[in-house]
């Protein structure tokens, strides 16, 4: 037990703010903090791990990822692909051919230590966990899982498991004071709001312990959105209406910070009236 008078002069570290994931995501609030639990959801084929990889990238800080939806080599091209801008059609086969240099591309990612267990269960988290701690001397600051869905679990219910994910997630950020981040799905019906779905439609209905929530999916143009569907710290939109878009460049992973194209004005008819060309 601890009074809080006490516990406020040892340091509020533990809810301090990650780096920014993206520039536009921290002007609007949407910041991923320490010693707690963020949630990354959309439906198949919404680019929810290209968002997470360039998350990771841009806050650069130590992280342990579980990638259970991608392999190995599928996440090292994305990395190889984002930091030199060239397709991962062709990334893939410089890890076959040109291995010594995706080596050195791939060293200035080694603040994220990788687990591609497909299907881990809630204690290999643990003990994963517990390694980085022996390894490093230290928590990591973050801890990734991609896919929440594919943690396994002995009981044979889907939904209870994923209950059991949110507590544990819960007491993981709490006990380590990392920030927790789950990728998770949502709901691909005829029913789940385009291009971002809403908070209810995050499959499971675990949307209760994340404090912050982000969904994302594409339009009909092929346009990348997400919306903040739920944050304790600034304004959210349950319905997703708020919906904003993101730079998506697929071939390369890179997903960016939206800029607004510069207008493009016609000159051609200057100076018709008065005779000019």
């Amino acid at each position: 037990m601890q009074t809080l008078s006490r516990s406020v002069t040892r340091g509020a570290i533990g809810k301090e703010p990650l780096p920014p994931a993206f520039a536009t995501w921290d002007a609007q609030g949407i910041r991923f903090r320490r010693a707690s639990v963020s949630m990354l959801a959309g439906i198949p084929g919404s680019h929810k791990t290209r968002i997470a990889l360039n998350a990771l990238v841009n806050m650069a800080t130590p992280t342990l990822a579980f990638s259970t939806d991608s392999d190995q080599d599928t996440i090292a091209s994305r990395l190889l692909a984002i930091g030199t801008r060239t397709p991962t059609a062709e990334t893939e086969q410089w890890l076959r051919s040109e291995p010594e240099r995706c080596r050195r591309a791939l060293t200035q990612y080694d603040f994220v230590r990788w687990e591609f267990m497909p299907n881990p269960s809630l204690d290999d988290v643990w003990l994963s966990t517990y390694a980085y701690h022996e390894t490093e001397g230290r928590w990591p600051e973050q801890i990734m899982v991609d896919i929440a869905s594919d943690i396994g679990h002995d009981t044979g219910d889907e939904w209870g498991s994923l209950r059991d994910l949110m507590r544990q997630s819960k007491v993981l950020a709490r006990e380590t004071e990392a920030h927790v981040l789950l990728v998770h799905h949502c709901a691909d019906s005829e029913r789940t709001k385009r291009p971002c779905p809403r908070r209810s439609d995050i499959h499971g209905k675990v949307a209760a312990i994340p404090e912050v929530i982000v969904t994302c999916g594409v339009t009909n143009t092929g346009d990348l959105h997400v919306a903040c569907v739920k944050n304790r710290h600034a304004k959210a939109d349950a319905d997703a209406n708020n919906h904003f878009p993101m730079t998506l460049d697929a071939a390369t992973s890179y997903v960016g910070d939206y800029v607004q194209p510069a207008p493009q004005h016609s000159y051609a008819n200057w100076g018709g009236e008065d005779g000019w060309g």
